[in-house]
């Protein structure tokens, strides 16, 4: 009887991943990889990133500077658990 469970479940999971991943549909969101070989090329591919936005929501986009998260000792929050 373990035998057979056993059977089953490699037979359950040999079909789960045979079975193909979902293609995305429509403007479902995709991850792509970006390759640069230099500072400049980077900010050429995030001028195109940026121009390509406004492009398709017809205005600006704003960017922020980096949020720097600093420790904080949980000792000076006076917490009390």
């Amino acid at each position: 009887m373990k035998t057979f469970c056993l059977l089953l479940l490699f037979a359950l999971l040999a079909i789960v991943y045979a079975a193909p991943a979902p293609a995305p549909a429509g403007n479902d969101p995709t991850v792509s990889v970006l390759r640069y070989s230099s500072d400049q090329d980077l900010a050429k591919i995030q001028q195109l990133i940026i121009a390509q936005y406004e492009a398709a929501y017809k205005g600006p986009s704003q960017i922020h500077e980096t949020r720097v998260a600093n420790a904080v000792n949980p000792h000076y929050l006076n917490i009390n658990v």
